[in-house]
């Protein structure tokens, strides 16, 4: 068998002849099941590090053609970025759900605290949060982003991170109304993830 000068029996066009274990000028992956090559997608490496977050305001009864809306704030200064994941709820009949940038609505409300997805992390987010359901539309100003109309059952919006939330000089707010579009109660929830990073 004709072989390169200069190497034992390697076969001509062998990778060993460029590619040699002790000298290699490229290196090839493989994969197993037990080392397997893998690719983390960002919320999954953001759990990890424990700065992913979950919240939701949980079953809420809300009045004929009545609103319930919900407010995130990220507040001036804060020095994180919020990448939004997924917003997910629902009704159990006819509900138009609208996403909003910066809107407000001026009531107290009842507070929502975020949770760390790791259960091991102590850090805590800077996002507050708070919901209102009451029989008249609450919110002042913002921007539409999303608007659906949903007719009963659960609704998942996967922004995956797209939407993207910067500190800056002023607050900021991510904002989510559902309205109740019958004339009778209905029971509606509202569930956001997110993860936040120092910027």
């Amino acid at each position: 068998m004709e072989t390169e000068k200069g190497e034992r029996d390697v076969p001509i066009g062998s990778t060993l002849v460029y590619n040699r274990q002790t000298d290699p000028l490229f290196v090839s992956m493989t994969s197993s099941l037990t080392s397997p090559t893998t690719v983390v997608s960002a919320a999954e490496t953001a759990a990890f590090q424990g700065r992913f977050f979950e919240s939701s305001t949980g079953s809420q009864s809300v009045a004929a053609n009545g609103f319930l809306v919900v407010q995130y704030t990220i507040p001036a200064n804060s020095n994180r970025t919020v990448y939004i994941q997924r917003v997910s709820g629902g009704a159990t009949t006819n509900t138009t759900i609208d996403i909003l940038f910066n809107a407000t609505f001026a009531a107290a409300g009842t507070t929502i605290t975020p949770v760390n997805s790791n259960l091991a992390s102590a850090i805590t987010s800077v996002v507050t949060g708070k919901y209102l359901s009451q029989a008249t539309d609450p919110t002042t100003g913002g921007t539409r982003v999303n608007s659906i109309i949903q007719t009963g059952g659960p609704v998942v919006i996967d922004y995956s991170g797209r939407i993207i939330i910067p500190s800056t000089t002023t607050d900021r707010t991510f904002y989510i109304r559902l309205a109740n579009n019958t004339n009778q109660t209905n029971i509606l929830s509202v569930n956001v993830s997110w993860w936040e990073l120092v910027s």
